[in-house]
C-alpha cells in the first residue's frame, strides 16, 4: 500500500506540511474527502495552514471530479447496457480515489488526484 500511495506523493508539498498541523487536522480532511461538498471546511480552520490548503484544493478537485463523473454517468445510464458497465467503472474508480486519498491524508502524505489534482490550485 505504502508503494501504491508514494507514486501518487507529492514530496514537496509533503514537506511542506507543519507535524503540528498533520496531527491537528488529519482527522478533518479525512472527513470532508468522505463528503467532498464540504471542500472548505479546511480553510475556514485555518487559513494559514499549507495542509490545510493542499488537502482543500485537492478535496475541491475530487467534488468537480465527483460531479462531472455523476453527470457522465447519467448520460451514458441512458445506453441499456453500456450505461450500466460504466456506471460501475465509474463508481468504483471513485471509491478508489477516495480510499487512496483518505489513507495517505491519514499517513500525512501530500496524495494529488491523478490527472487534475495538480492543475487546480485555488487555495
Amino acid at each position: 500500500m505504502n508503494d501504491l500511495l508514494e507514486q501518487f506523493n507529492d514530496s514537496a508539498a509533503e514537506n511542506s506540511f507543519a507535524e503540528d498541523d498533520k496531527k491537528k487536522y488529519s482527522l478533518i480532511a479525512m472527513l470532508c474527502y468522505i463528503f467532498s461538498f464540504l471542500f472548505f471546511v479546511p480553510i475556514v480552520i485555518d487559513r494559514n495552514s499549507a495542509y490545510c490548503k493542499f488537502h482543500a484544493n485537492q478535496q475541491l478537485a475530487l467534488f468537480i471530479t465527483e460531479v462531472a463523473a455523476i453527470a457522465v454517468g447519467w448520460i451514458l445510464g441512458l445506453i441499456p447496457v453500456l450505461g450500466v458497465l460504466c456506471g460501475i467503472v465509474i463508481g468504483l474508480a471513485l471509491v478508489v480515489i477516495l480510499v487512496l486519498l483518505i489513507v495517505g491524508t491519514y499517513f500525512g502524505k501530500a496524495i494529488r488526484i491523478p490527472f487534475i489534482g495538480s492543475m487546480l490550485n485555488v487555495f
